[in-house]
């Protein structure tokens, strides 16, 4: 197996995806334990430390930017390069990359009653497998295109309770945020004597600003179930990595590797993502590929109270 096969492989495991689905899985059975007898009485209040522990997660959605643009026009090129060496696109299954799971929690500090200041992370994954089938006569082929990208966020939040009363109460939040990007693509195409296989690793990161709303709903004095709604925008560029190339032309192998940024640029009447030590020659209107993580996550989860 490859390198670029084995890459492939990776971008596949579906344990971010698990992971989350768990944790919404845990949630709702804690929701279902009884609560402690002293909460039947309305006048109990719980008073700690004031620290709260949220945990959550759920989907995000993305703008996506020139990374969800180049990589859209490398499977169209694909695609047509296909088509202009005589096959039959058959299925296609594309997914843009513009939403994806998250996991993440705060640990807020109550100063004064409904005011707190936070600190807090998260993953964001966002991981899209495309395909496109094709044949020559009776015999099937393949091309895949799989992106993933994981942004980690840290961020410093201010935090304000408002009781709606014994059992709700609306969260508001807001504060900067920097975003590391770790982003992934692999391309592979089988042909009858050709193989193509294409992998790209790059990392960026930049500060951006986060805010959300979010009602609690109180399940007993020390623990409280979140629906919330997270925006965020940041725009992300300075991609630097590697990019390697690999192809099988039913005879000799040829293989190649550049290291650089990672431009978005427009080539051959297609838009894509290509990794250089250079800018691209004038007339491919190029620029250094930005990704745009602004939007809104939708999350569900458990605030602990100490």
């Amino acid at each position: 197996m490859s390198d670029f096969q084995e890459a492939a492989g990776k971008l596949r495991i579906p344990g971010f995806k698990t992971a989350f689905f768990l944790f919404l899985l845990l949630g709702m059975l804690l929701s279902g334990l009884p609560a402690q007898e002293e909460e039947d009485e309305e006048d109990v209040v719980f008073k700690g430390a004031g620290i709260h522990v949220r945990l959550g997660g759920g989907y995000a959605l993305l703008s996506g930017g020139d990374f969800h643009k180049g990589i859209q026009g490398l499977y169209e090129w694909g695609a047509q390069s296909i088509v202009d060496h005589g096959y039959t696109l058959g299925k296609s299954d594309e997914h843009p990359l513009r939403s994806g799971y998250e996991l993440g929690g705060d640990i807020v500090y109550y100063l004064a009653g409904r005011l707190g200041i936070g600190l807090g992370g998260s993953l964001t994954r966002v991981n899209k497998t495309n395909e496109q089938r094709f044949s020559f006569g009776n015999l099937p082929y393949g091309m895949t295109v799989v992106p993933q990208i994981d942004i980690f966020s840290f961020r410093l939040g201010l935090f304000y309770a408002l009781p709606l009363n014994r059992l709700l109460t609306v969260c508001f939040n807001a504060g900067p945020a920097y975003y590391s990007v770790d982003y992934r693509l692999s391309v592979n195409i089988t042909e009858a004597a050709y193989r193509y296989s294409m992998t790209q690793k790059a990392e960026a990161g930049t500060l951006g600003v986060q805010g959300a709303v979010g009602l609690e709903i109180r399940m007993n004095p020390r623990m409280a179930f979140i629906l919330e709604v997270q925006g965020r925008h940041a725009r992300i560029s300075g991609f630097e990595g590697k990019e390697q190339l690999y192809e099988y032309l039913g005879g000799p192998v040829s293989t190649s590797e550049a290291s650089g940024i990672v431009y978005y640029l427009e080539k051959e009447g297609f838009s894509r993502l290509e990794i250089s030590p250079d800018p691209p020659a004038a007339g491919f209107n190029a620029r250094e590929a930005v990704f745009d993580i602004s939007g809104v996550s939708f999350r569900a989860g458990l605030n602990f109270k100490f």
